[in-house]
């Protein structure tokens, strides 16, 4: 009689463990499936209640709330109640890795939009037809650089080269911002010097806390192969004279929108055929891997070994040496602007004949 006693509460036993089995079984099978595993599993609650004896409000929030509550109970029971809370973790870090991902989309659609927009900003003019060429490599799919130029008039090429503070959407809305307000704002102010001026003090007025522009702006005139611009804490320009000799031009004044009566002064630089490179930070500081950086004698090596390319070539190619590098890595992103003197007196190669030659074409 008590083997029989003992057999029938087996099998009862063996009957609810079996079916606590199915309900996990199912459970899981909801909650992989579901487009809101929360809601699939507050849905199921009811059906795990029945399940178990004693079901307390606390019960149930430990398998909603699982980080608030705790889950007690013993036997079967307690047992079950444990795997429901556990199932109920791995739902809400589901919904949480699903909320991430969501946002990390629209994050990726707004950084596709501002990076389409980075390159509506980039000179539209083609390679070769002007002594003065810019090439950017982005470290991410948004770059804080910016370069630009355009012909002012007939005599003078007005750019610009800079670098914005930190990272992301913040930056590429200020590089933005910073851009035009160049375009805008160099097409009647004469001086590189009052240029930033101006520039900064509508930076100083707007910009977020925190953020900044190192920036050089000028002119060069193409007759006389002179260059005037102002740096504010930019890196300094490198001239490569036609001996093959180098200087460096530093900043004497503080970034963009740091303080609002900065007034960077205007430095002129004769070229006599030379070129004048114009970079960021990421590109001299781009690193070896073994730690060394790449530093001024590096980027002068790299220019150097490819001196004899026309000048947009030899930007391109510049850039493409160290990102097909697989011993090195960029940290930052790459940005340089070049002048070529020499391809104003139609000595520099024949990438499109030099102004002097396409001027000679034009009188015969």
């Amino acid at each position: 009689m008590a083997k029989q006693q003992v057999k029938r509460v087996s099998g009862a036993v063996d009957d609810s463990l079996c079916e606590q089995l199915r309900l996990l079984g199912e459970l899981g099978s909801r909650l992989a499936a579901a487009a809101d595993p929360l809601v699939a599993l507050e849905a199921a609650l009811p059906e795990i209640a029945a399940q178990l004896d004693g079901v307390t409000a606390e019960h149930l929030a430990a398998v909603l709330h699982p980080e608030s509550a705790t889950t007690t109970g013993h036997g079967a029971d307690g047992d079950l109640l444990r795997a429901v809370s556990g199932l109920a973790r791995l739902a809400h870090a589901n919904a949480a890795l699903r909320a991430r991902l969501v946002e990390q989309l629209r994050l990726g659609v707004g950084l596709d939009m501002a990076a389409e927009l980075q390159q509506s900003f980039q000179p539209d003019c083609v390679p070769g037809h002007q002594p003065i060429w810019g090439v950017n490599l982005p470290a991410r799919k948004v770059s804080g650089d910016f370069f630009d130029f355009y012909r002012l008039d007939e005599q003078r090429i007005a750019f610009a080269l800079g670098d914005v503070s930190g990272k992301g959407m913040n930056a590429a809305l200020l590089m933005a911002k910073t851009i035009s307000l160049f375009r805008c704002l160099s097409k009647r102010i004469d001086t590189p010097s009052a240029l930033l001026a101006a520039i900064n003090a509508e930076l100083c007025e707007t910009a977020s806390r925190g953020m900044f522009v190192t920036m050089v702006a000028g002119h060069y005139w193409t007759a006389s192969g002179t260059v005037n611009l102002a740096n504010a804490g930019h890196q300094p320009p490198l001239l490569r004279r036609q001996d093959r000799s180098y200087a460096s031009f530093p900043a004497a004044a503080p970034p963009l929108g740091i303080m609002p009566s900065t007034l960077p002064p205007d430095e002129e630089i004769k070229l006599d055929g030379g070129e004048l490179y114009i970079f960021t930070d990421g590109l001299t500081e781009y690193r070896y891997i073994s730690g060394e950086q790449l530093g001024v004698q590096g980027l002068i090596q790299l220019i150097e070994a490819l001196a004899e390319a026309p000048l947009a070539k030899r930007l391109e190619a510049l850039l493409k040496t160290l990102d097909q590098d697989a011993d090195w890595e960029a940290r930052d992103d790459l940005t340089v602007l070049a002048i070529d003197d020499a391809w104003v007196r139609g000595v520099a190669g024949d990438e499109a004949g030099g102004l002097a030659g396409q001027k000679a074409e034009a009188g015969t």
